[in-house]
């Protein structure tokens, strides 16, 4: 084939070659980070374990280890499909550039990295989704749209990762129309991802605020755990709609989505490693934080312990703490402002007893 049977500019193929390589570097690049951070986060949630159910346990090191080995199932393909175009294809920049459209490679390695892609957000929004349930006392009433909406997810993602599957599996069937098919499938699961994360974190931070308001203090020790949560989820879902709006401007024509299928190839690599990295971090910085506070100042405000990472080690304090708190609820502020006046009065009826005693002394030694 000549270079001009091909309706593509010689920069428009050096620039896909070029996003076959560079993002791959990058992926690789953030790997490394991820790798160190994994067993980080593992060492400091089990430095704390004594304070974990064993429940919470299995669900988060389960989570997370799974996060990683999915980012691992994916790289691996990935960079066994760079190796493939840069060492084993043809000498021309042609041929390296219908080598990089037509993504020839193991049937078994490609549905290895489907999958792996797919399956990373569904560990994911699982972990976030088991926080909200917790933040939101167990109750299944308050957290009915998170796991609703996680539920959508599993069964948006399954078609997308089987439709694919299948696309790349059946010689032949990889048309224009299947394509886009297939594009649109996978940018409504990933908007299902991003919504499943934003409602949880909305969910839990709301939570979080409702039960800190009569206490100052209570709101400020939150605090922390408020910025990790936005920010962790933040980097993960504006991730996740930015692939999710390139899959739907894809209409799986190459030749008319060519700048999409290009910015597609350049964050998709790194887009993955993100992915499962976001939560990983988030575990640690909530474990962290959560023992940074830990019995530094008495609160009335109680939030359920598997939400920072931590199970209860109820004290004879933290029960006096909790009773204390639903005793303010039921009888109102009122009741609270009764309770200061109290306070104040035997404050001032002490100062006046210590005010006598001293009186008495110095009459007594003027005798």
């Amino acid at each position: 084939m000549s270079t001009d049977d091909v309706p593509f500019s010689v920069a428009q193929q050096k620039a896909l070659i070029s996003g076959q390589l560079h993002p791959t570097l990058l992926a690789q690049f953030l790997f490394g980070i991820y790798t160190g951070l994994f067993p980080v986060a593992l060492y400091i949630y089990i430095a704390h374990k004594e304070n974990h159910s064993q429940l919470n346990d299995r669900i988060v090191i389960g989570n997370i280890t799974a996060l990683y080995i999915t980012t691992v199932l994916f790289l691996v393909p990935n960079w066994a499909f760079t190796s493939i175009l840069f060492g084993k294809t043809g000498p021309t920049r042609l041929d390296m550039f219908i080598e990089s459209i037509i993504e020839v490679m193991p049937l078994g390695e490609r549905i290895v990295g489907t999958v792996a892609t797919f399956f990373v957000f569904l560990f994911a929004d699982g972990l976030l989704v088991w926080r909200c349930f917790h933040a939101c006392r167990r109750s299944f009433g308050r957290s009915v749209l998170p796991i609703g909406l996680l539920a959508v997810e599993i069964a948006l993602v399954i078609s997308a990762t089987v439709y694919s599957s299948f696309v790349s599996a059946k010689p032949g069937f990889a048309t224009a129309q299947t394509s886009q098919i297939s594009n649109k499938l996978v940018a409504i699961a990933l908007t299902s991802a991003a919504a499943t994360s934003l409602v949880s974190t909305f969910l839990i931070c709301e939570q979080i605020w409702r039960h800190t308001t009569l206490m100052s203090r209570s709101r400020k020790r939150y605090r922390n755990i408020i910025n990790i949560l936005i920010q962790s989820s933040a980097l993960y879902t504006v991730t996740v709609l930015f692939l999710s709006i390139l899959n739907f401007a894809n209409t799986g024509d190459i030749a008319n989505s060519f700048t999409t299928l290009l910015i597609t190839v350049y964050i998709s690599a790194p887009a993955q490693v993100i992915s499962g990295m976001a939560p990983t971090l988030m575990i640690a910085a909530l474990v962290v934080s959560s023992g940074s506070h830990e019995d530094t100042e008495t609160s009335f405000a109680q939030l359920p312990p598997e939400f920072s990472g931590c199970a209860s080690h109820e004290t004879g304090a933290h029960r006096a703490n909790a009773g204390a708190y639903l005793e303010i609820q039921q009888k109102g502020p009122m009741w609270v402002e009764e309770q200061k006046s109290e306070e104040i009065q035997e404050v001032t009826g002490s100062d006046h007893e210590l005010e006598d005693g001293a009186e008495a002394r110095r009459k007594s030694l003027a005798e």
